[in-house]
């Protein structure tokens, strides 16, 4: 394909199918299998479904950038042949280094100031040394050593 030959595909080759876009309130809306089309649907050899509002084969949420960004790799991989795995979706919800650092940001990059007398918190802060919560508090900056 050469760049004059641009115009005239886009203007002949091209096809967009207008469609209004859904309320904002269809992101909360109760859904099952099914309910939407999948990226690549059965048999579609040149066509795919991207964005928030195509089934992805990643279990993930749909309100993400992350979500449209991911059904678009499976359309391209799917369609064109590509050996190559879409990214897993990073599960932070129960990684406690991630929880631990999302607190460190709520407290604005205070760490926790361990109440009573000092005896008390050199004894805890001695007992968290020798465990491995003691190292994740110390690398999210809730303690310091």
């Amino acid at each position: 394909m050469r760049v004059e030959e641009i115009p005239e595909m886009a203007a002949t080759a091209a096809k967009t199918v207008p469609v209004m876009m859904p309320y904002i309130t269809a992101f909360f809306m109760p859904r099952q299998a099914g309910d939407r089309p999948d990226v690549v649907p059965k048999e579609a050899v040149n066509f795919a479904f991207i964005g928030q509002f195509a089934e992805s084969k990643q279990p993930d949420c749909i309100f993400t950038i992350e979500y449209s960004t991911r059904t678009a790799m499976e359309a391209v991989y799917e369609l064109l042949g590509v050996e190559r795995g879409v990214p897993e979706v990073f599960n932070s919800t129960y990684d406690i280094r991630s929880l631990l650092h999302t607190l460190n940001r709520v407290r604005d990059g205070q760490g926790i100031a361990l109440p009573g007398p000092e005896i008390l918190r050199k004894l805890l802060m001695n007992k968290l040394d020798e465990t491995v919560i003691g190292e994740l508090l110390e690398n999210a900056h809730l303690i310091a050593k």
